[in-house]
C-alpha cells in the first residue's frame, strides 16, 4: 500500500488552527455535479536549509534537536499503512477450520475467538462484539466477491462534503500513489507512479492529543487504480488533507441526524482548538526561558 504525505504541519498559521470545518473556497460548482477530484499530495516539503541555520542561531544544540524531532513527526505521513501480522501455527490451523465453516455458510456459528482470528488475518479492526464481527466478516466476504463497488457505485457519490466530513459518511476520493518510501524518515521519495480511487466509509474521528491533530480512520469498501488498498482496510488519513482531496459522500438515508453528528464534532474541535493555543503558548513561553538562560551562561 502507498504511504502518502501532506505539506509540514506548521503550527504557527492560524489556518490550521480550525477544526477543519471550513468550506472550500476554491470548489467550483460544476465540480460538484462532474464528481471531479483534486490529488493528494504524498510528499511533505522539506524545510530549508536558510530556516534550519536560523534556528541554529536563535537555540542551543538542545532545542535544535528536539525541534528537528518535532519536524520529522510533522512530516510523518498522512496516510499510513496498517501492517497485517502473519498469524501463528495454531492460528493457522484455525483459520484453516474457519475457513470451512465460512464455505459452508455457517459464518454465524463462528466463535469469538476465530472472529478475530479471520479479521486479524486480513488485517481488519477487531473492535465489537460478537455480532459486530460476524457483520463484519460478511461484509468483507462480499467486498472480496466483487461486491464493494456495486453497492456503492462512483455514481452514488453526488455531496462534495466541503470541509465537513464526519463519522458514519460513505467519501469516495482519488489520491496520488508514490513508489518509494522512506522508513527512516516516514516520507514518501520520487515522483508519483499514478492514482488510485478509494471509496470509504469513516468509522472514526479524532484529534490528537500532543498537536490536536484532526485524523479520521476509513475503511476502505472499494479500490482501483495504482495499488489499491485491501477491502475493509483501515486508512488513517488527516482531516485537512482529506478536505483538499474535494471528497464526495453519499447521501445519508437522514441527513438531520448527520448535522446532529457534525455539531458534536464541531463542538469537540473548538476544544481541540482552544487546547492546543493554550499549549502552544505555554510552549513558546518556555522557549523564550531556555533562550534566556542559555544567552546569559554564553554572555
Amino acid at each position: 500500500m502507498g504511504i502518502s504525505d501532506e505539506e509540514p504541519y506548521d503550527e504557527s498559521s492560524d489556518e490550521d488552527y480550525s477544526d477543519d470545518s471550513q468550506e472550500d473556497p476554491s470548489f467550483d460548482v460544476l465540480e460538484e455535479t462532474q464528481i471531479t477530484f483534486s490529488n493528494l499530495s504524498l510528499r511533505g516539503k522539506i524545510k530549508s536549509h536558510a530556516s534550519f541555520s536560523r534556528n541554529l542561531n536563535r537555540r542551543s544544540c538542545l532545542l535544535s534537536l528536539v525541534n528537528g524531532t518535532d519536524e520529522r513527526e510533522e512530516e510523518e505521513s498522512d496516510v499510513r499503512e496498517i501492517v497485517i501480522p502473519k498469524l501463528d501455527e495454531q492460528d493457522q490451523k484455525s483459520y484453516e477450520t474457519i475457513q470451512k465453516i465460512i464455505k459452508d455458510s455457517r459464518v454465524e456459528k463462528l466463535k469469538v475467538d476465530q472472529c478475530k482470528i479471520y479479521l486479524r488475518k486480513h488485517g481488519l479492526r477487531l473492535s465489537g462484539n460478537k455480532e459486530t464481527l460476524i457483520q463484519r466478516i460478511k461484509e468483507h466476504i462480499n467486498i472480496v466477491n466483487g461486491g464493494g463497488e456495486e453497492k456503492y457505485p462512483a455514481s452514488s457519490f453526488v455531496f462534495n462534503c466541503k470541509g465537513d466530513a464526519c463519522t458514519g459518511d460513505t467519501v469516495m476520493f482519488e489520491q496520488n500513489v508514490y513508489e518509494m518510501f522512506n522508513i527512516a524518515s516516514r516520507s514518501a521519495n520520487g515522483p508519483p507512479c499514478g492514482t488510485r480511487v478509494v471509496a470509504g466509509r469513516i468509522v472514526k474521528e479524532s484529534y490528537g492529543a500532543a498537536k490536536q491533530q484532526h485524523t479520521f480512520t476509513i475503511e476502505v469498501l472499494w479500490s482501483k487504480g495504482e495499488k489499491p488498498l485491501p477491502p475493509l482496510h483501515p486508512l488513517l488519513i488527516k482531516g485537512r488533507n482529506l478536505y483538499r482531496l474535494k471528497t464526495m459522500r453519499q447521501k445519508w438515508e437522514d441527513e438531520g441526524e448527520r448535522q446532529k453528528i457534525l455539531s458534536e464534532k464541531h463542538a469537540r474541535g473548538g476544544v481541540a482548538r482552544l487546547s492546543r493555543e493554550e499549549r502552544i503558548q505555554q510552549r513558546e513561553i518556555r522557549k523564550v526561558h531556555k533562550q534566556t538562560r542559555y544567552t546569559k551562561t554564553h554572555i
